[in-house]
């Protein structure tokens, strides 16, 4: 049974699975504390969950994962590690930037854009262009200079010069 859920939702979802603990449970404020929300929004979220047969909530009680929720969490979860790995090996930021980063994107990007971010990813580290990401590298470790003007400074300035010619006399800011 294929699952509609919404971003928010799924957030929810992997948010449930990675706060399991060893016994296979977690709690709303553990959930409400990983995602810095208040615990009112998590529970409407996680009732949502429940009502769809994703998990199993007992208000005031323990949180497990159904095993359709497992399985929905576990597709999450690789996603956001692919979405991860490329912030980590390609962009070169570290373990919590990387994270925190993969988080901010993956929630706010489409499947299909998902799925394109993830293949790129792939093709960069393992499609033989070991080399661009190298280079890329290199890059970042360069002093920062320019050697030539920067295209959209020069559209800007370009159109800042018409505007000025057409309002003769008066001044503008922007």
């Amino acid at each position: 049974m294929e699952h509609q859920i919404g971003s928010t939702e799924r957030k929810y979802l992997l948010a449930v699975y990675l706060t399991l603990n060893q016994m296979g449970w977690t709690r709303l404020k553990k959930i409400s504390e990983f995602l810095n929300v208040k615990m009112p929004s998590a529970k409407q979220f996680l009732e949502r969950l429940s009502e769809q047969g994703l998990i199993y909530y007992e208000p005031r009680g323990s949180i497990t994962l159904t095993a359709e929720g497992k399985k929905v969490a576990i597709t999450e979860n690789t996603k956001l590690n692919a979405v991860k790995m490329f912030f980590c090996e390609i962009l070169g930021l570290d373990e919590n930037e990387a994270t925190q980063a993969s988080w901010n994107v993956y929630f706010n990007l489409g499947d299909k854009i998902v799925e394109r971010f993830i293949a790129f990813a792939r093709f960069l580290v393992e499609g033989g262009s070991g080399e661009i990401v190298g280079k890329f590298r290199e890059f970042l470790n360069q002093p920062r200079k320019r050697t030539t003007p920067c295209p959209i400074k020069s559209i800007l300035d370009e159109l800042e010069e018409k505007n000025s010619s057409k309002v003769e006399g008066s001044e503008s800011e922007c």
